[in-house]
């Protein structure tokens, strides 16, 4: 039996500032299902198809969030095809939904997944379904229906944790050539790029243990290489320097007192750079 329930529903999409209506859609889906939950815009302006930006956000964001919040992912540049859409649900009790698109291949490790489904109850989606919109006619229908207190078995089969794909983007160190290897994975509106070498995690602390505040380190992106500043403050440089961060997300970031690196240096999302330690 369907319930209406306070609950959470968080969404991520790259539909953007003139694709608002679409979200207006998907929202109206939901409270049409059950008009008691909070719908709270995580995001709307991942930069288009960015499968990694949007990995990066719902990571850095989820975790905040009570319990039991269910989060929709529409960043789907395969939308209509064979891809599966899966609802996964963690030991921390969060529940996400979206394709297998490589977007939840890195947001949380295998192990924390508790149950993971491959959505396929055309019970619980919006007839007829369309092939370019399965945000609004399967994703925020599903979403709802969860928050109503469908269990997520009722929603299709098991699928294999092992067959989750991947990001696409992988860091790497490269200990012969004191090298680290990684990509663009967000840039802000003040042009910091966030990288997505993982700062804080036990398997790179090797590779920075060794850095101290106002070490030289070396950016190459697009054959070009510029000099910076390792740095925890942005207050220990002067105006224009460039400088690596460890930033409140976790990963290294690269920056510009008071300037635009992604301007001046040309990066974007999903760029490949190379830092010489």
């Amino acid at each position: 039996m369907v319930e209406k329930q306070k609950s959470i529903i968080g969404l991520i999409t790259d539909f953007g500032l003139h694709g608002s209506h679409y979200v207006a859609s998907m929202k109206g889906v939901i409270l049409k299902i059950n008009p008691l939950v909070k719908i709270i815009d995580v995001s709307h302006a991942i930069t288009s198809y960015s499968i990694i930006e949007a990995s990066f956000i719902l990571k850095t964001t989820y975790s905040f969030f009570p319990e039991k919040t269910v989060f929709i992912v529409v960043v789907d540049p395969g939308v209509g095809s064979s891809r599966e859409i899966l609802a996964l649900r963690t030991k921390s009790n969060h529940v996400f939904i979206g394709p297998n698109n490589g977007i939840f291949g890195k947001v949380f490790e295998m192990n924390e997944i508790n149950l993971c489904i491959k959505i396929e109850n055309e019970q619980y989606f919006i007839k007829p379904i369309s092939k370019t919109f399965q945000g609004r006619d399967i994703m925020a229908p599903v979403a709802a229906y969860i928050t109503s207190g469908v269990k997520l078995k009722e929603l299709g089969t098991e699928f294999n944790i092992e067959n989750i794909k991947l990001a696409p983007f992988k860091y790497e160190i490269l200990n012969n050539e004191k090298k680290i290897k990684c990509y663009l994975q967000y840039i802000d509106d003040f042009g910091n790029g966030i990288t997505n070498f993982p700062i804080i995690e036990e398997s790179v602390k090797n590779a920075i243990l060794s850095l101290e505040d106002g070490d030289l380190l070396t950016l190459e992106h697009d054959n070009r290489t510029y000099e910076g500043t390792f740095t925890t403050h942005f207050n220990k440089s002067s105006p224009g320097s460039l400088l690596f961060l460890k930033g409140s997300t976790g990963y290294l970031e690269i920056s510009m007192n008071q300037e635009n690196a992604a301007r001046l240096i040309g990066f974007k999302v999903g760029d490949l750079i190379f830092i010489n330690l």
